[in-house]
């Protein structure tokens, strides 16, 4: 911990303690968000138009299956919520995602607009579609900063964890291959 002053939450816990796991934020770059690493978040919480809760709700569990695909061509996002919140009247898109925010809406624009749109089409007030013009100034418009937020393995994407993940499992069956 760099502040000498800094008290943690718990009396059970050191400043020490504290500062071997601390992971500081900063301000996107180019956009509004946090990064930490190659980390960054994105939220977004629009106004729900007359009629759109029983249309998003309506569309969710086709949008649910087709996540994973959508995230493929992407090959960025770590995580991402969509919910309507605050009694149906609102819509939030919280994601964490590698690289920095510009590449990062370029990429949903040109490799998941189809998927996006089925959500927020006739549903989040005054949405034009990610292909319009105006969708850059919609997304700035309702686009909030997280106050606290955290992205563990801060420096590895996606990718990285893909290619982790068959490492580990080619080292798992050769080990096993090796034990038979």
């Amino acid at each position: 911990m760099t502040d000498p002053d800094y008290v943690p939450i718990s009396p059970d816990v050191t400043a020490a303690e504290i500062g071997k796991w601390t992971q500081p934020a900063r301000r996107q770059t180019d956009g509004t968000g946090l990064r930490v690493g190659n980390k960054a978040e994105f939220t977004l919480v629009a106004p729900i138009r007359p009629g759109g809760a029983e249309i998003f709700h309506e569309r969710a569990g086709k949008a649910q299956v087709e996540a994973a695909y959508w995230e493929g061509r992407l090959g960025t996002v770590h995580d991402l919520r969509i919910c309507l919140i605050n009694d149906d009247t609102q819509i939030l898109f919280a994601a964490t995602y590698s690289d920095e925010f510009n590449p990062y809406v370029v990429d949903v624009i040109n490799f998941a607009t189809p998927w996006i749109d089925h959500m927020f089409t006739d549903v989040a007030e005054g949405y034009p579609g990610l292909k319009s013009p105006d969708a850059l100034a919609y997304i700035a418009k309702h686009q909030v900063e997280a106050s606290v937020w955290y992205g563990s393995n801060e420096d590895a994407t996606v990718r990285d964890i893909a290619r982790g993940q068959k490492t580990l499992t080619a080292l798992g069956d050769l080990l096993d291959a090796a034990q038979a």
